[in-house]
C-alpha cells in the first residue's frame, strides 16, 4: 500500500492532491491490484475519487476479484461517486470474475 492508498482510504483529499500535483503513480495498486482510486470508492471518500479522476486515474482497473471502481460505487449504492466515475471514462458495464453470463451463448 502506498501513501496515496492510504490518504485516498482515509479521506485526506489535500494529501491526494499533493501527491497528484507531484505526479505520483496514480494507478499503482497493492497486493490485491486495488489502486487507490478502488480504496476511495471502497471507503465513500468521494473528494479524494474527484481528485483522482482528475488527476488521470484508471478508473478500468480491476483488482484481484475483476472487480472496477465501479463495482464498488454499486455495491455501496452511491450513486454520486458512480455518476463520476461514468464521467470520468468507467465502462457501463464492467465484468468481474462473479457476473452472470446467462444470456450468452
Amino acid at each position: 500500500m502506498t501513501a496515496l492508498h492510504l490518504a485516498s482510504a482515509k479521506g485526506h483529499a489535500e494529501v491526494v492532491r499533493l501527491l497528484v500535483n507531484r505526479k505520483c503513480q496514480l494507478n499503482r495498486h497493492d497486493n490485491k491490484r486495488r489502486t487507490a482510486l478502488i480504496k476511495a470508492v471502497q471507503c465513500q471518500e468521494e473528494e479524494c475519487v474527484t481528485v483522482l479522476l482528475r488527476g488521470g486515474a484508471d478508473p478500468n482497473f480491476q483488482d484481484v476479484y475483476g472487480n472496477a471502481a465501479l463495482h464498488y460505487a454499486a455495491y455501496h449504492q452511491n450513486v454520486p461517486i458512480a455518476e463520476k466515475l461514468l464521467s470520468g471514462g468507467a465502462y457501463i458495464d464492467p465484468k468481474n470474475k462473479t457476473t452472470c453470463h446467462l444470456f450468452e451463448t
